[in-house]
């Protein structure tokens, strides 16, 4: 669709650009075909896009760049330290690099510099989960990136510096933004160029996939056996770039239990491969010290907005927070398993990467996904989210899991009266029925005792 097709679809809309004397503010509102301005009218216009530190009050049916985001980004080094995310600049980082989004949509990427692919995904999630962190809908992410280690946020504004083609494809993905702000389609499809936004991603186009890893521990020793050992790097059934850790990868489906049978023959084809070996195999969040390991979510046939990111941190993270093993969980999470932990893997695909690994039983396995799959679906109906207090991040990382279970009531009550939940809830109902009785899950089972493969 063209850009002036879709402005057309908002100009009904009382719209109005907010800033503090941009230029770069005032390309934006051409773009969006609206008005822009310095002061906030009274009373205020049914729409209102914040740029950078704009004051005044929020619209009167949304805020695009709420109050809220403007006041967290006063004190950047602040949040992201809360958050653990690298955030400041350093000598020697060299290559930079200024990435571009719009509700979880990378938009556009600035650099002189260039980058291996590993190292723009890397950064594009370092970007996501830095605007997402903030409660902001747009902005820009300035990132330097060393050769070697990890990179770290330098930048963020919501305030970016746009050139009449870039306002373009800010517009071009903050149209779809406030549709649904207004109470439209929550699924708006961005295409592989972000240039183009069309029509609406169906539900049961929606495919379901992950990577989740497991380990190898040495019966005897109890040391680890390194799972290139067994595997190649690539294929099902594969090690990680370490090589230490084994990692299960079946192809998409669109059902939940399907997915959960396809990990299962492939854990039964890992299993076969060390018959008679002095290994236990284990999942779980760190079965081993120093070896923290994920239960990777993959999402296609939709693009990750924000409100989909908060709903799986949400309703998802949240309960497998309370039947992870909560010891080994706070130490991974010294290294992995972030509040907002997403990757970008293609148009319209996502991997969401919080949770600690779910292999540890076929109940909590299909539980994971069956849950995780009706979230996206439904995601315009979970409007909650316990993060926005500082005080649940901090006992998430602290793994206080009494403060969370005094609010997981309310978390299962949204799902419960999902649409469709009926026809998954024996599926999830395991999950909840451990919460019930504040149980745990047992990193040290042997997944092919608990998966019942025959060895």
């Amino acid at each position: 669709m063209s850009l002036k097709n879709l402005v057309d679809e908002v100009n009904h809309v009382d719209l109005l650009v907010l800033h503090p004397n941009r230029l770069s503010a005032r390309r934006l509102a051409d773009a969006l075909g609206c008005r822009h301005g310095l002061d906030c009218p009274i009373p205020p216009p049914e729409g209102l896009i914040r740029f950078g530190a704009a004051k005044g009050v929020e619209g009167s049916r949304f805020t695009v760049n709420p109050r809220a985001a403007v006041i967290a980004l006063r004190d950047p080094a602040a949040l992201y330290r809360l958050h653990r995310l690298p955030y400041g600049a350093r000598k020697g980082a060299g290559r930079t690099l200024t990435i571009h989004v719009v509700d979880g949509q990378v938009i556009a990427l600035s650099s002189s510099n260039t980058f291996s692919r590993l190292e723009r995904q890397k950064c594009m999630g370092m970007a996501l989960r830095a605007l997402y962190l903030a409660g902001a809908d747009f902005g820009a992410v300035s990132l330097a990136v060393p050769v070697r280690g990890t990179p770290r946020v330098t930048k963020v504004t919501t305030a970016p510096l746009l050139t009449p083609e870039l306002a373009a494809a800010y517009a071009r993905a903050i149209i779809p933004l406030i549709e649904r702000k207004r109470g439209g389609s929550e699924r708006w499809e961005i295409a592989a160029d972000p240039a183009s936004a069309t029509g609406e991603a169906s539900v049961a186009d929606v495919m379901l996939g992950a990577d989740p890893e497991f380990m190898f521990k040495h019966s005897r020793s109890g040391k680890l056996v390194p799972a290139n050992r067994f595997f190649q790097t690539d294929g099902p059934i594969g090690c990680d770039r370490r090589k230490a850790i084994a990692e299960i990868r079946p192809d998409p489906k669109t059902a939940a239990r399907d997915l959960t049978q396809a990990i299962g023959a492939l854990l039964a084809g890992a299993a076969a491969k060390v018959r008679k070996k002095p290994v236990r195999m284990l999942a779980g969040a760190m079965p081993l010290s120093q070896f923290p390991i994920g239960g990777h979510i993959h999402f296609g046939g939709l693009p990750l907005t924000f409100p989909i990111l908060r709903a799986l941190d949400n309703y998802l993270l949240i309960p497998l927070f309370l039947v992870e093993r909560g010891d080994a969980a706070i130490r991974r999470r010294k290294y992995y398993g972030y509040i907002g932990d997403v990757r970008l893997k293609g148009p319209g695909r996502f991997e969401y990467r919080s949770p600690s690994s779910w292999l540890v039983s076929p109940a909590i396995t299909l539980a994971t996904l069956s849950l995780a799959k009706l979230i996206v679906e439904q995601v315009v109906l979970l409007p909650r989210n316990l993060f926005s207090d500082r005080e649940a991040i901090e006992a998430f990382y602290a793994g206080d899991k009494e403060y969370f279970r005094r609010r997981v009531a309310g978390l299962r009550q949204d799902l419960e009266s999902l649409p469709g939940y009926g026809a998954v809830a024996g599926d999830i109902s395991p999950l909840w029925r451990m919460i019930d009785e504040g149980r745990e899950w047992d990193d040290e089972a042997d997944l092919r005792q608990v998966w019942r493969i025959e060895t």
